[in-house]
């Protein structure tokens, strides 16, 4: 008897889910954008320390080593924190 209809517009209803599957999809565009980045600044500071000191491979494959490890770990932080897990692993939460 005292039912009330809810019209709601799409953008009530549908909203939320779109706006969750965006999130998403923008967390992981900016990991792949974060990888890009760590490689890339790596390789120009070595380039650029190569022709500083005039030593040619040795500070660029040092560069591509730091960026390829800063990229890993960083994404590997990234995913834990995006897909939920290691909540409970860091120190002082037992």
């Amino acid at each position: 008897m005292g039912q009330r209809l809810m019209i709601y517009s799409w953008g009530e209803c549908c909203m939320g889910l779109t706006m969750n599957r965006w999130v998403g999809a923008l967390r992981f565009t900016g990991i792949g954008f974060y990888i890009g980045g760590c490689i890339i600044a790596g390789v120009v500071l070595g380039v650029w320390l190569d022709t500083k000191v005039d030593v040619s491979p040795l500070f660029t494959l040092l560069g591509l080593g730091f960026g390829l490890f800063a990229a890993f770990f960083g994404t590997y932080r990234m995913l834990l924190s995006a897909l939920g897990g290691g909540q409970g692993k860091r120190k002082g939460n037992s």
